[in-house]
């Protein structure tokens, strides 16, 4: 799965980088993509990141003519519901951490493109903390400071099972929480010095999040696939939305909204010749 996952990112650089050499055009109607189908189902989870996305997707995704239902799921359930044909999209799709579920419905959904990378991965302490290796966790004054707990995110996330993981082949006494908001990207990581710490054992590796689709998307939302083989984010970008979230107490629709605001180079790259009306921004003339 690991190397599939690497090749096809490798594929998408290469496509990305001719895009950006080549430039956009702006759309004209008949030039436009094809809608296909109208309505789109997009499923999401509860944490902060996967709302940035999803919200940011959404709101292009609208600009470019389609109407879309937003699902809040569980992980496991938003791979079940594409599978079986109840929503189309999901944008927090966390790989290799996910493979699993990926695995479980082999042939029923498919990657489309990276949502957002690299996404940090592993465990991560306050910069205080005397701690530069996940095995050092195992020291009593370490695992006294911490709490003897691992904060985690949803329960059902793949970062959650690599967290067990970890807790098991390093040997440690710490209490794994589930919880809604302890990754990075975080508003956190863009406030606070934090570290990660380094991972002897390789559980952790190199992850992406990508778009995954039900089987047959590509057909029949052609439009909505050219915007998502382009729409990407990078861990800043969504940990600037995540402290607006938390500094000023915003929902995530108003922090995507902002963002896209004041983010016309990305907008104009995203959907410049996929809608019409989507004025090139004065520092790309």
């Amino acid at each position: 799965m690991t190397t599939i996952i690497r090749r096809f990112v490798r594929v998408l650089g290469l496509v990305g980088a001719m895009l950006g050499v080549a430039g956009l055009p702006h759309a004209l109607a008949q030039d436009l993509p094809p809608l296909g189908q109208k309505k789109i189902i997009y499923t999401h989870g509860p944490w902060g990141s996967g709302l940035t996305v999803t919200h940011v997707g959404a709101a292009m995704l609208k600009r470019i003519g389609y109407d879309v239902e937003l699902k809040l799921v569980d992980v496991g359930l938003a791979y079940q519901a594409m599978a079986s044909g109840k929503a189309e999209l999901f944008s927090s799709a966390y790989l290799p951490g996910q493979h699993q579920y990926l695995n479980a419905q082999a042939g029923k959904v498919e990657i489309l493109s990276v949502s957002y990378g690299p996404v940090p991965g592993g465990l991560m302490v306050p910069a205080y903390v005397p701690a530069s290796t996940i095995a050092d966790l195992k020291k009593p004054d370490i695992q006294k400071m911490l709490s003897g707990k691992i904060i985690g995110i949803d329960a059902g996330a793949g970062i959650m099972v690599q967290a067990k993981k970890a807790i098991d082949q390093y040997g440690l006494n710490f209490e794994l929480v589930p919880s809604s908001d302890a990754y990075c990207p975080h508003y956190l990581c863009a406030l606070y010095d934090v570290k990660f710490l380094e991972d002897d054992k390789g559980i952790y590796g190199q992850s992406q999040d990508y778009h995954l689709v039900r089987k047959g998307f590509r057909t029949d939302f052609p439009r909505a696939a050219v915007f998502l083989a382009r729409y990407t984010l990078t861990s800043d970008k969504i940990s600037k939305m995540l402290q607006w979230m938390e500094t000023e107490k915003i929902k995530p629709e108003v922090a995507a909204e902002r963002f896209i605001k004041a983010n016309p180079e990305l907008v104009w790259f995203w959907i410049g010749d996929l809608a019409e009306g989507v004025e090139k921004p004065a520092s790309l003339k």
